[in-house]
């Protein structure tokens, strides 16, 4: 059943998860929720539509300041997104609709929390639009561009502790699973502006890794 639940944009042909993502995916949506799913009537955008609640009832608790609470929502979201699309590919039900709102739900917790947080907890715009500015040119660029280059190459190369880690299945670089849990870390500290630079950080050297492994590539692969 794993093998029918890998996202379909992955470049490697076995099954690689990031660290976050297998815990969410396999551990916890694979082997716990789903079998449970599975016996009932509950379709992906029903999944979908409940993770939208757990991100409006997280933002209204932040801001009522039950912020431990809030931070439980929006890790219960998180595991949601997850659930949807797996439901939906292990039953073939995989629909435009579903993906728009699933594409809506995650805009709208990520950069939800951003503005909340500008708004609510006085987190410098500078800090705001950093980690906006991060997190959407790294979501674009790299499935835009990074992305559609590699998947055009005769071959893959991997270099390095990429290298090291993809050969026993782990994928080195941020997922939404890391994200959501380092924003749920920014939720139960209240710690918004730290946790927000180190995202953007992250963001950023990964979207610097990718283009020098993507540069290297191309010249591997008889490119100028």
């Amino acid at each position: 059943m794993i093998s029918k639940l890998k996202k379909a944009e992955r470049l490697e042909s076995k099954d690689t998860y990031y660290i976050t993502e297998y815990i969410w995916r396999v551990l916890i949506v694979s082997k716990l929720i789903l079998p449970l799913l599975i016996r009932t009537n509950i379709k992906p955008n029903h999944i979908t539509i409940f993770a939208m609640f757990c991100v409006a009832s997280s933002f209204i608790l932040l801001y009522l300041g039950h912020n431990i609470l809030s931070g439980i929502l929006f890790l219960i979201y998180s595991i949601a997104d997850h659930t949807d699309g797996m439901l939906a590919r292990l039953r073939d039900q995989s629909t435009k609709l579903g993906h728009w709102l699933d594409y809506i739900c995650d805009y709208m917790a990520w950069f939800g929390l951003i503005i909340l947080a500008t708004y609510v907890y006085h987190i410098s715009i500078f800090c705001a639009s950093f980690v906006a500015f991060a997190l959407l040119f790294h979501q674009q660029f790299c499935k835009h561009f990074i992305h559609s280059k590699l998947k055009k190459l005769n071959k893959i190369y991997r270099f390095g502790l990429k290298k090291y880690l993809l050969e026993r299945g782990i994928l080195l670089g941020i997922d939404v699973s890391l994200l959501a849990i380092i924003l749920s870390i920014s939720i139960f500290s209240l710690k918004f502006e730290l946790c927000f630079y180190t995202l953007g950080i992250i963001y950023l050297i990964d979207i610097l890794y990718r283009i020098i492994e993507l540069y290297h590539n191309i010249k591997l692969n008889g490119g100028g």
